[in-house]
Parts: C-alpha cells; structure tokens; sequence
C-alpha cells in the first residue's frame, strides 16, 4: 500500500468521525447550566420587612341592646378608612409566613331612630382602627396568596340627638375584637407591591352606663364590619 494511498484512507476516516461528533453534539450534547444567580433571579424572594399604606371601605352593623333586655336594634354602618402598615415575612420554599400590623383613621357610621323613642335619632361610628395579625399565604413568582387573622382593636362612639335631659348624649369605648381575612399580593418590582384584601373584624360587646346615653337605661353595643382594602407596600 503506498504512502499516499495510506494517508487518503486517514483523511477520509477523520472527516467522518468529525461529521459524525458534530452530529451528535448538535442532538445530543448536554447543554449548559445557566449561572445559579440567573436561576435564583427567576423566583421572587418574599422574606424581609416592609412598609405600606393601605385604604379602601367597609360596610357593617352595630348590634344595640339596652341593660335591662327590653329593646334590641340593629343599625347598618358604612364608611372609609387609610392608614399605614408595618410586617415581615418568612419564605420556605413557596411558602410564605409573616405577621403584619396596621392602623387606620376610620369614618365608619350610621344612624336611625332609637327603638322604643321614635323621636330621638340613634347613631354610632368605629373611628380609628388596628389589627394585629399572622399571614400564611402560597407564592407563586410574583403573585402571593395569604390567608390572614389576629386581633382587632377599634374606638367606637355611640350617641343619641336631640340629647336627652339628664344625659350626656354620647359615650366613647374602646372596642376589641378578632379580625380574618384572605388577600393578595403582587410584586410589581423586587421592593414594591400592590395588595388587594378582605377583612371582617367583630367586636366583644361594651356597655355604655345610665346617664351617657340615655338617662333611663344602660346600652350594649357590638359592632361589626366588612372591609375591602388596596395598599402597596414597599420591601427592604
């Protein structure tokens, strides 16, 4: 066998080998992992503190009942609130665990002719509100989905117009209570993001004594409410 012949044969088995390594590395050739920075940027990351302000409005009723039992009412509430609140978050995979507080200036009132006076006008009013409460919630990305509850604290004024002779026509309690609720977030950027919640809050009973309120009777008010709240908040 001559040289040249010899060398032919070498060249042609080299050209297909590599022909037939680039097939193959075309199919089926692993391909690279992207950085681990570049994957972690993939999942938004949900733990840490923040800040936010939050409003929206409520609708509710308070329960009113006098001392001695003879005369029960009901009167529907309705109003606005914004406020600013304060949590942190934990996250374990998708799931999320915080707790979160807020307060809010409230104007949530309503009136109606007293039972058993038709001539005096009944009204009531939750002003200021706060909850303090644990959040549970699913990730998925950018979007949060949370389960919420704790406790509620609200300041609630009471009062009868024309006042009555021998009262004083209105009585200011401090109001506690229990608040749950479902929400969701959105995280427009890696430290902002919009929430959209609803909240119900139910308050023990308090006794407004003779004198305040009327001046024949002892009242007991419990109220309750339904709220719907936006808020963005502001991750550090």
């Amino acid at each position: 066998m001559s040289t040249k012949f010899f060398i032919a044969i070498l060249s042609t088995g080299f050209i297909a080998t590599a022909a037939t390594s680039a097939d193959l590395g075309s199919v089926d050739a692993p391909q690279p992992l992207p950085p681990q920075g570049a994957v972690a940027d993939i999942i938004h990351d949900w733990g840490g503190g923040y800040v936010g302000v939050v409003g929206g409005g409520a609708v509710g009723e308070v329960e009113t009942q006098t001392g001695s039992g003879t005369l029960f009412s009901e009167t529907p509430l309705r109003g606005g609130l914004a406020g600013v609140t304060a949590g942190y978050n934990i996250q374990n995979g998708n799931m999320v665990y915080g707790v979160e507080a807020d307060v809010s200036w409230a104007k949530v009132k309503g009136d109606k002719a007293c039972e058993g006076f038709p001539a005096q006008n009944c009204s009531f009013e939750l002003g200021w509100q706060g909850t303090a409460r644990a959040r549970v919630g699913v990730a998925m990305d950018r979007t949060l989905l949370y389960v919420t509850g704790g406790l509620a604290v609200a300041e609630g004024r009471g009062g009868t117009t024309p006042v009555p002779a021998g009262s004083t026509g209105e009585d200011k309690r401090t109001f506690f209570g229990y608040v749950a609720g479902v929400g969701a977030e959105y995280a427009m950027t890696d430290a902002l993001s919009f929430k959209a919640e609803y909240l119900y809050t139910d308050y023990a009973k308090r006794t407004s004594p003779l004198g305040t309120v009327s001046p024949l009777d002892s009242y007991k008010s419990e109220p309750s409410a339904h709220l719907i709240r936006v808020g963005v908040n502001y991750r550090f």
